[in-house]
C-alpha cells in the first residue's frame, strides 16, 4: 500500500495541484477563482486539503472560508476529486476528516459540501461522514455575448 499524506497544500504544491486536476478533467484555473457559493456572503480565506504520495497529488479538494450573515464563519467543500485507482479506499475519508478537523481548529459554525447530484460516491463519503443533505439546488445563469469594454 502507498504511504499517503493528507495535508494543506503549500505555494510550492501549486504546480503538482493544477497537474492533478488536469488528470481529472478539471481546469484549476478556471474554479480557483470563483467564489464557493455566489450569495453565501464574503470569503474570507481558501485552501486546498491535498493527498500526497511520491510527490505526487493523487486527491484534493478546495475548503473556503466564507462568512455567513447568519451563522457566521463556515467551510464550504468544493471540487472534491480522487485519482480513480484510489476511489473506493479510505482515502476519501481521510480527506473529509481532514476538512472536518481544519473547521474544528478553525471554529467555523457549520461544514458544506457542494457536490453534484451525480457524483453518489462522494454524496455517500459525506453522509458516512454524519454530514446531512439540506436541499438540492439548480445553478442556472445566463450568458450575454462578449462586450468590447
Amino acid at each position: 500500500m502507498l504511504d499517503i499524506k493528507v495535508r494543506l497544500a503549500t505555494a510550492q504544491d501549486r504546480a503538482s495541484l493544477e497537474e492533478f486536476y488536469k488528470r481529472e478533467g478539471l481546469d484549476f484555473h478556471d474554479f480557483s477563482s470563483r467564489l464557493a457559493v455566489p450569495s453565501s456572503g464574503t470569503t474570507r480565506e481558501t485552501m486546498y486539503i491535498i493527498a500526497v504520495t511520491i510527490d505526487m497529488v493523487v486527491a484534493a479538494l478546495k475548503l473556503d472560508v466564507v462568512k455567513d450573515p447568519e451563522l457566521g464563519d463556515i467551510g464550504h467543500i468544493l471540487h472534491f476529486e480522487i485519482e480513480d485507482e484510489l476511489e473506493g479506499t479510505e482515502l476519501g475519508l481521510r480527506m473529509i476528516e481532514k476538512a472536518v478537523e481544519i473547521a474544528d481548529t478553525k471554529g467555523l459554525r457549520a461544514l458544506d459540501a457542494i457536490i453534484r447530484d451525480d457524483r453518489a460516491d462522494v454524496i455517500s463519503l459525506f453522509a458516512e461522514s454524519n454530514f446531512t443533505e439540506l436541499r438540492k439546488e439548480v445553478y442556472l445563469r445566463r450568458n450575454f455575448r462578449q462586450r468590447i469594454f
